[in-house]
């Protein structure tokens, strides 16, 4: 306090009057009243909170700034990262994925990117789950702007995570940064879809620093956007083709036979057949048509009964993918 600096040698009450109305001292009182605005806490890293898994990565973060539930913090989460610009391959992908890690326990934590990030942020909530989002930029900066509604829902259950003071914009130089953070608070990385360039690879290459575990799922070898997880898988991440590849690595004791998609019981015998006619790679109404023995108008029928039983999803032009 002013006591403790006046007894400092040399020390006056001019001198602290000085330092209290410093830029510094300004800056906190800033802080301060922002994060009571946007309903913002703060997580010291010699606070019993904070995350041990972060304590042990090589440059943790000094101080977090979090909304939401920091309980989540203590338990076992899952990075599910990739590019911004995802095929419907890539989507669907992230979706069977990550819906299945949540069934299994886990959080899902990403960057809040477009994209991928978005993705798997959005399956955690839609399928019960809770997710961390750690951004790039103060709380009070959203970025991108697109993803706002998201980060209003995603508080109610889950966490907003920085280690970026308030008001701090979402410039490209800290999302490298961020990415330790996303890979440093799971037990492993997935990277599902992105590019030779993608901002994914950094967070796979700062995961494997961190003594963290690395899976890629495969692509076309045609995609510009399978190029960053065959590089990886390349080098040693795990080639992932259903959610057993990654508990297996995980949890030693798991039983992969438990966590086979089956599929859904008690459907009618031409929405089976239907239903057998799909996967989740996209296809069009025609090739059902053609494929199956009932007409368009028919197919479609039993189309809609499926996506309305959840069991499928229909895409844009008419396109259908298993759910």
């Amino acid at each position: 306090g002013v006591k403790r600096l006046l007894s400092v040698p040399g020390v006056d009450r001019e001198i602290v009057r000085r330092m209290k109305e410093t830029p510094v001292g300004k800056f906190a009182d800033r802080q301060i009243q922002l994060m009571k605005k946007f309903d913002v806490r703060m997580l010291p890293f010699w606070d019993t909170d904070y995350p041990v898994s972060l304590k042990k990565i090589y440059d943790p973060p000094v101080l977090l700034f979090y909304r939401g539930c920091k309980e989540i913090l203590r338990e076992k989460c899952f990075a599910v990262v990739g590019t911004r610009t995802p095929t419907t391959y890539g989507r669907n992908v992230t979706e069977k994925l990550t819906r299945a890690l949540v069934h299994h326990g886990f959080h899902i934590a990403s960057g809040l990117a477009s994209g991928i990030d978005t993705v798997a942020h959005q399956t955690a909530l839609k399928n019960g789950g809770k997710t961390v989002a750690v951004l790039g930029s103060g709380l009070d900066w959203i970025y991108p702007a697109a993803n706002q509604r998201l980060a209003k829902e995603i508080p109610v259950s889950g966490l907003l995570l920085s280690e970026f003071p308030m008001g701090t914009h979402p410039d490209p130089s800290n999302f490298p940064r961020r990415n330790r953070i996303v890979s440093g608070l799971s037990v492993g990385v997935l990277v599902t879809e992105a590019g030779i360039e993608s901002g994914a690879l950094i967070t796979a290459y700062q995961a494997l620093d961190q003594n963290r575990e690395v899976f890629a799922v495969p692509g076309s070898i045609f995609s510009e956007l399978s190029t960053g997880g065959h590089k990886l898988i390349q080098e040693g991440a795990k080639l992932v083709n259903s959610v057993d590849d990654i508990l297996s690595e995980i949890d030693t004791g798991f039983d992969a036979s438990f966590a086979q998609e089956k599929p859904p019981a008690a459907l009618a015998g031409t929405e089976q057949e239907i239903y057998d006619l799909l996967s989740e790679d996209p296809i069009h109404i025609d090739a059902i048509v053609r494929a199956g023995r009932y007409t368009a108008a028919e197919s479609l029928a039993i189309l809609l009964s499926l996506e309305i039983k959840g069991h499928v999803r229909q895409l844009a032009g008419k396109m259908f993918v298993r759910n």
